[in-house]
């Protein structure tokens, strides 16, 4: 009789201690999945002239300053080089900025300020390019491992949105590749003023 007694109250007390358990236990969700990347904010103000910005790579970087210590005037990184030689009509538009660590630069060829903006989606034409250029200051060799760049017709990673007095606004973003490897471009802005230089035939 002892052991028909003492089996419901082993039961009793197995159920007794599962509740208690119970009212510890923690559920614990889903971990939440980490960023891809860890990029610094983008600023909201808007883009002043004379001003290259946006996220190379995962860095958000402001480049204000000219690549030589020259008057504006004689800039090379902000200018219009034409001149028609022969066969050959010289078009190139530099837009280069820098800071204390890296360069950027967007060169635009077979285009005048003067057909600018075009609309979307803009006719390929061979040509008519835009390059995109990032390095680290004093790193002219293009082809240094750490000398980014892409080459695309105009409109494709390149594209002026407004010009008013010869101050150039607009957009790029894209896949810079090195013989190092490749960075992306993006959310990136430029608005600079250009000086119109003509290139004598021969020079």
């Amino acid at each position: 009789m002892k052991h028909v007694f003492l089996f419901p109250l082993l039961i009793i007390l197995t159920a007794s201690l599962l509740l208690s358990s119970c009212d510890k236990t923690e559920i614990i969700g889903p971990r939440p999945t980490l960023p891809l990347h860890n990029r610094n904010v983008k600023p909201r103000t808007p883009i002043t002239v004379g001003t290259i910005r946006g996220y190379f790579d995962n860095q958000y970087r402001v480049l204000t300053d000219h690549i030589e210590k020259v008057q504006p005037i004689d800039s090379f990184s902000n200018c219009y080089f034409y001149g028609k030689c022969s066969n050959f009509d010289l078009k190139q538009i530099n837009l280069i900025r820098c800071d204390e660590e890296f360069v950027a630069a967007i060169y635009i060829n077979g285009l005048s300020p003067d057909s600018l903006p075009a609309q979307l989606p803009v006719p390929q034409q061979f040509g008519r390019s835009a390059e995109i250029q990032f390095y680290s200051f004093g790193n002219w060799n293009s082809t240094s491992p750490g000398h980014y760049w892409l080459n695309n017709f105009y409109g494709v990673n390149v594209f002026i949105t407004d010009n008013t007095d010869d101050v150039l606004t607009g957009t790029f973003e894209g896949l810079l590749g090195s013989s190092k490897g490749s960075i992306w471009v993006r959310d990136g802005e430029f608005k600079l003023k250009i000086f119109r230089k003509k290139v004598p035939c021969g020079k």
